[in-house]
């Protein structure tokens, strides 16, 4: 369709939307639900949008279309090349467990839609994580064997679920939140989508582990060459993840992606909950659903490799884009994030607080507090084993297959709580951990310097 077709579709469309607002006005006034509505609406305009104009594809599975940010272009899989995706057609579908894709390309590279991108080409790779709600399966404390999570997509910044709560963080004590209608059965707005004060519709969270431009750390990683706060990071497949720093440091240079690639969005380390986000998207219906997911067994710290759960270490890597690769994807397929079991171990912004219920740096070496929007707060506790200061949400509680039992989270994967002079969350596992390793894995750290296979994934909030 040409400029002009478009803007004659555009008018034609703006005159239809108006009146459809103006019907479902006047059945609100007489006494129709707004939920259902909002929904109705939603459901008409993606069908004009779709069928008939042409404007801005959204699949339909009902989630939030991805909210793009500057300099970030969408891309889809061709079979055999990653390509520009042209945003009027498909380029994502949820229902297949097609994540959407976007990248930011290296400052020196123009692409153009259609045109192949390779990875020299790209220096940032996110997935969308659109909002949703999800079914209480084990909110009690209990346990409980893998199972297919049941989630539905929420329409913009709609908050659906029946179920709420808020932090009860003590300096001791055996939670850490205290919910409403916190009943097995009900529906609950994953807390991943509050970011701070702000609902969003979705999050941008990296494909794969942080990795750094810098040429020393990467050709000889050491404390010395790595443990700083002011690396260019990347994120892209099939190089060495950035480790051998403290998780303050990792934390800073994570938040210079937005001002080093002037990109309107808000870059952050992930979070605790964050990661139970992705988590249980994963296990889904959108995602690999019951079927654990496969390990990142590569001994030298690859991003994206990939071999089936539980494979022993190996130097050699079956790339993200292979049959091998894929099963440690969280979708089964190409379009998935990567690195969430084995790899490195995964830095996440989980603060257990000290005995006064204040922040506790413990080893990352933390001058101030951060901004309550960039961590999770738990209860302090001598012991790692007391499971149920897990939050509703987070992949930790809720996903145990033996409640209290340190090995007995879903898939035979670690479930340590934070204790002690360890302060802080680890996911994920390293590739040293084998069937222990996995997107359910949790354990304690100090996050100090003394860890030298710890890394990250970044995570993209859009700004109001």
């Amino acid at each position: 369709m040409n400029n002009k077709g478009f803007a004659v579709s555009g008018i034609i469309y703006s005159i239809l939307i108006l009146f459809l607002i103006l019907i479902f006005g006047i059945l609100s006034i007489l006494g129709g639900r707004k939920v259902i509505l909002d929904k109705l609406k939603n459901d008409v305009a993606n069908e004009l949008n779709d069928e008939f104009f042409g404007i801005i594809y959204r699949d339909r599975s009902g989630a939030n279309k991805p909210e793009l940010l500057d300099n970030m272009i969408p891309v889809k899989y061709d079979g055999t090349n990653w390509v520009y995706a042209d945003i009027y057609e498909e380029w994502y579908d949820y229902d297949s467990k097609e994540w959407a894709n976007a990248v930011i390309l290296n400052s020196d590279v123009s692409k153009n839609v259609g045109d192949i991108i390779s990875e020299d080409d790209i220096a940032l790779w996110y997935v969308w994580i659109p909002r949703y709600k999800y079914q209480l399966f084990n909110a009690n404390n209990g346990s409980i064997e893998p199972l297919e999570i049941q989630i539905t997509f929420e329409n913009g910044t709609s908050s659906t679920g029946t179920v709420s709560c808020v932090d009860a963080v003590s300096g001791s004590g055996n939670s850490s939140e205290t919910c409403t209608n916190a009943t097995n059965g009900n529906w609950y707005t994953h807390p991943a989508f509050t970011f701070g004060t702000q609902e969003l519709t979705g999050i941008w969270v990296g494909k794969f582990e942080i990795s750094t431009t810098d040429s020393t750390c990467n050709s000889s990683p050491s404390f010395t060459n790595c443990d700083k706060s002011d690396h260019t990071i990347t994120i892209k497949p099939n190089v060495s993840s950035l480790r051998y720093a403290t998780l303050l440091n990792l934390f800073t240079a994570i938040q210079g992606i937005s001002t080093t690639y002037n990109l309107n969005g808000d870059s952050h380390m992930m979070k605790n909950m964050e990661w139970g986000a992705v988590a249980y998207l994963k296990q889904s219906k959108y995602g690999l659903g019951a079927t654990d997911i496969g390990i990142n067994n590569n001994s030298n710290f690859i991003t994206g490799c990939g071999a089936a759960a539980g494979s022993s270490s190996i130097s050699s890597c079956d790339a993200y884009n292979t049959t091998n690769g894929t099963l440690a994807s969280t979708t089964g397929n190409i379009y998935g994030v990567y690195d969430m079991s084995g790899g490195a171990n995964e830095y996440v912004m989980g603060n257990m607080v000290d005995r006064s219920g204040n922040f506790y740096p413990s080893g990352p070496g933390f001058t101030s507090v951060p901004d309550s929007k960039y961590y999770d707060r738990y209860t302090y506790s001598t012991s790692n084993t007391v499971q149920s200061r897990g939050k509703l949400g987070d992949a930790t509680k809720e996903t145990l297959t033996t409640f209290g039992n340190p090995s007995g989270g879903w898939y035979r994967d670690f479930a340590w709580f934070p204790n002690s002079s360890n302060s802080w969350f680890n996911r994920g596992g390293s590739y040293r951990n084998g069937a222990s390793a996995g997107v359910f894995y949790f354990a304690y750290i100090s996050g100090g310097a003394s860890s030298s296979s710890n890394s990250a994934h970044g995570v993209l909030a859009v700004r109001e």
